[in-house]
């Protein structure tokens, strides 16, 4: 609960004065960037994110620090942006089962628009002009915004109802049900493409103001290779798809030969640190695959690397810092 009966109340939780605090949100737009971010290995996916600059930036932080964090409870069936869960434990709690089944909410953060916060603050126990404080800080353009580091907990937070009646039918029929952000899985003994799960889903969904994307809806087995939040349960354990695998040794290897002054590199081209980042989020998965994928990662002469990278100008140097070029023309040397 969010027990503040007044703004200067909520100003000072905030440890910011309430006049600064009311001229920060009626200058909101100042702080805005409205940003595209690409894939360079899926060039037509883009992700469209605002991203807010200091002081508002600020402010958001400790109010999601200070005021969110500690006093909203989250669902047993969420796993996304709760302490101590990740996608990991999400796909952990479908281990020992058989078959699968995973959809999306569709335009998940824009479909909570700026009423629903406010009204969920009002229940959470803010006084109406707190309420309307709080859903100005944390929405833009009148509605959740991917970016803004407050969307994921109060996403979560209108996911309740539909945690609720979701985990009840699942426990009901023994199936095991969890979510991260807005992917939804459900795990039995049963394959579910012909069962009355799916329909159930999305009629508890469009009940509770959302719609399930049914264009990616997953139906499969474990033992097929059918993914929970991109990552296999092999009997007892974790691990990424194997075609996650196959590209990073690729990279690798193809880092290996730029190394080696060798013309035959694919691309793209990637920095060291992007490279062990992927490692290890591989290991973190499933440990296992730690000593064959640092055996190949430190076989990479990354000094030459760097010398071979802005040789064929892979990389372009602006203002001290380096602007990677993911064209594939380039990057192939050719």
């Amino acid at each position: 609960m969010l027990p503040f009966p007044s703004p200067a109340a909520l100003a000072r939780r905030l440890a910011i004065r309430e006049n600064r605090l009311y001229d920060l949100l009626n200058r909101f737009d100042n702080y805005v960037e409205e940003l595209v971010i690409t894939n360079p290995l899926k060039p037509d996916k883009v992700r469209k994110v605002i991203s807010t600059r200091p002081p508002l930036r600020d402010v958001q932080r400790k109010f999601y620090r200070w005021v969110l964090l500690p006093n909203l409870a989250r669902s047993q069936h969420s796993h996304g942006g709760v302490p101590g869960r990740s996608i990991r434990t999400n796909a952990l709690a479908h281990v020992g089962q058989n078959f699968v089944y995973t959809t999306d909410v569709s335009d998940f953060f824009p479909s909570i628009h700026y009423e629903r916060v406010r009204a969920m603050f009002v229940r959470l126990g803010c006084a109406e002009s707190v309420a309307a404080l709080c859903t100005r800080l944390c929405t833009y353009n009148a509605r959740l915004e991917q970016g803004l580091v407050t969307s994921p907990i109060l996403a979560d937070q209108m996911m309740t109802s539909v945690d609720q009646q979701i985990g009840k039918a699942c426990q009901e029929l023994d199936l095991i049900y969890t979510r991260y952000v807005d992917d939804i899985s459900i795990s039995g003994p049963f394959n579910f493409e012909r069962s009355g799960i799916p329909g159930l889903v999305r009629r508890i969904l469009r009940c509770n103001g959302f719609k399930a994307k049914e264009e990616k809806e997953q139906f499969g087995s474990f033992s097929d290779g059918t993914t929970v939040t991109k990552l296999r349960i092999l009997g007892n354990r974790l691990d990424v798809q194997g075609s996650y695998i196959t590209e990073l040794e690729r990279q690798l290897r193809d880092h290996a030969h730029l190394g080696d002054g060798k013309w035959r590199f694919t691309g793209p081209y990637y920095t060291q640190d992007q490279l062990w980042g992927r490692v290890e989020y591989v290991c973190w998965v499933n440990p296992k695959r730690r000593g064959q994928l640092y055996g190949l990662l430190n076989k990479i002469k990354w000094d030459k690397v760097r010398e071979e990278a802005a040789k064929r100008k892979f990389v372009a140097r602006t203002r001290g810092s380096c602007k990677l070029l993911q064209n594939e023309s380039r990057t192939t040397g050719v």
